[in-house]
């Protein structure tokens, strides 16, 4: 989802790479209500690594997982999936009545940067960004980067990311042209191609290749290269 606010407006100013340090530490949460994993509606938006490891970790596939745990909803005028708050507590059907996470280890790539946010230079390049605002907690603690969100992935991660961006970049300024039914089909075929067919790989190296696979032919599908 992408936020047309400025960098003041959202932030501390600053920008951080992978091996800068900071404040966003929450010590594991202690004393936390969790307030980040309630009410958050369809903000909490997954690319097909976010599906990826979670059909590993539940044991579901994306169909099953689309019953109660995930919903579609439209992003900057594609279909694409997010995370389902629970109807009757509001909340992330993953968090536990003990306000913990079920999936802590396959979270989605929002709640790994959380607090943190991915501010875009340009196409092909990103930083990131400590957002106002955002976390409940008071006294957060100092961290490297690439340590806060999880970043065991390395490099293919960072390339993928860098992919699916422009990926999503094209397909909603072709969308723009596009009547109601081309938009349908356009969008069908990017929730089939990405999450809904699985994936064959059982590592992230085997995933990272299959998806750029997945993307470079659909690129020649839709006739965008």
């Amino acid at each position: 989802m992408i936020r047309q606010e400025s960098l003041e407006e959202i932030s501390d100013g600053k920008l951080y790479s992978e091996n800068d340090c900071v404040k966003a530490d929450t010590g594991n949460c202690a004393g936390c209500r969790q307030v980040c994993c309630k009410g958050m509606e369809a903000s909490i938006v997954l690319d097909p690594y976010d599906v990826y490891r979670l059909t590993q970790k539940t044991g579901k596939s994306f169909n099953e997982l689309i019953n109660d745990k995930i919903e579609i909803n439209i992003v900057d005028g594609i279909m694409l999936p997010n995370m389902r708050m629970n109807p009757d507590t509001n909340a992330c059907g993953f968090l536990l009545s003990d306000n913990r996470c079920a999936i802590h280890d396959a979270r989605p790539g929002v709640c790994r940067m959380f607090p943190l946010g991915r501010y875009w230079e340009d196409d092909t390049h990103f930083k990131y960004i400590l957002q106002k605002g955002q976390c409940n907690k008071d006294n957060l603690f100092k961290i490297k980067v690439k340590k806060w969100i999880d970043m065991h992935e390395g490099e293919p991660y960072r390339e993928f990311i860098i992919l699916w961006h422009v990926y999503l970049k094209q397909i909603k300024s072709a969308a723009l042209n596009l009547d109601e039914q081309q938009l349908r089909i356009l969008c069908m075929y990017t929730l089939k191609t990405f999450f809904v067919t699985p994936y064959m790989s059982s590592d992230a190296d085997g995933f990272f290749r299959e998806v750029r696979e997945r993307i470079q032919k659909a690129y020649t599908d839709l006739g965008m290269r």
